[in-house]
């Protein structure tokens, strides 16, 4: 997963802080990571983001909120955050200090047809729209707090064989277990003010037509500064690369669909394709060619 090993690159050179993460690449097209790790409001690297494949976080503590889109959640020891391809989030500590304990999936929807299980992926592609937070019935949690710490264990084990087999049995198990168990029936609690979300809104609706900040302060006839300062109260983040990110994330959609590049590059927003060679490479750390041609090999695969 090459675009994966560019974000946690980046991650870890951001935060040098980060300790305690156990990562394990199961397959090409699956990731699985643990992590516990203690922030503060200082060291807790909030950022807005996206992925190209599936992003399935069980939490088991800390004080954090998720934001999503224009929903927020603040989980509890069990959720489930789902977080799908090309979707904009990011997480941040909702007190001074907190340990964030939890256990992390990458995952593209065909990770398990190799074993050929690819019913497995079956719920990630039939959650609701909009509904990042699942949750699971206490018995379907004791026996996912269960599995857990086997996975862990098996994969702690030297690499060979047996327990490469025995850690993806686990991860078999506990993607059945969510297939069979999760529901995604968790409202959002309220983050952002109805302003805000009317800004994303237009943000995520007009990103290819958009040519300034201004333009965008202009439509809801506020100022300039205003607007800015507004947006990076809540997203972390300026308007600016918001909707560079939502560029690119259109670019990658349109890529995959077959869209030549320089179509890709202009229908997503991009003026020239240096410009868009050039924000594709920071953001996924590679050119569009790259990406396209690792598409390709996914296909092949």
């Amino acid at each position: 997963m090459k675009k994966l090993s560019h974000y946690l690159n980046i991650q870890r050179a951001q935060h040098p802080q980060i300790v305690n993460w156990r990562e394990n690449s199961i397959n090409d097209f699956l990731f699985y990571s643990y992590r516990s790790t203690d922030y503060d409001r200082e060291t807790y690297p909030a950022r807005l983001h996206y992925h190209d494949y599936y992003e399935l976080v069980i939490v088991l503590s800390g004080k954090i909120r998720y934001l999503c889109g224009s929903h927020s959640y603040q989980p509890q020891k069990g959720d489930i955050i789902l977080i799908p391809p090309r979707t904009l989030h990011m997480s941040m500590i909702d007190e001074e200090t907190t340990r964030y304990t939890r256990h992390v999936f990458y995952l593209y929807p065909n990770a398990f047809d190799a074993h050929d299980c690819a019913a497995l992926a079956d719920f990630l592609r039939n959650q609701p729209p909009h509904q990042y937070l699942i949750t699971l019935p206490p018995e379907a949690q004791q026996e996912l707090f269960s599995l857990l710490p086997r996975l862990d264990q098996a994969l702690a084990q030297e690499d060979s064989p047996l327990d490469r087999a025995l850690a993806l049995g686990y991860i078999l198990q506990i993607f059945y277990l969510l297939n069979k168990k999760s529901r995604a029936d968790a409202p959002a609690d309220s983050l952002l003010p109805p302003n805000v979300v009317e800004i994303q809104r237009y943000l995520d609706t007009h990103f290819a037509e958009i040519t300034s900040v201004a333009q965008v302060a202009e439509h809801f006839y506020y100022s300039r500064e205003y607007l800015s300062r507004l947006f990076k109260q809540y997203f972390h983040t300026s308007v600016g690369d918001y909707l560079l990110k939502r560029r690119v994330a259109c670019s990658q959609s349109l890529i995959a669909q077959g869209t030549p590049l320089l179509d890709a590059c202009f229908l997503s927003g991009f003026t020239n394709a240096s410009t868009f060679i050039r924000s594709f490479r920071t953001i996924t750390g590679m050119t569009p060619s790259q990406y396209r041609a690792m598409l390709q090999e996914k296909r092949k695969d």
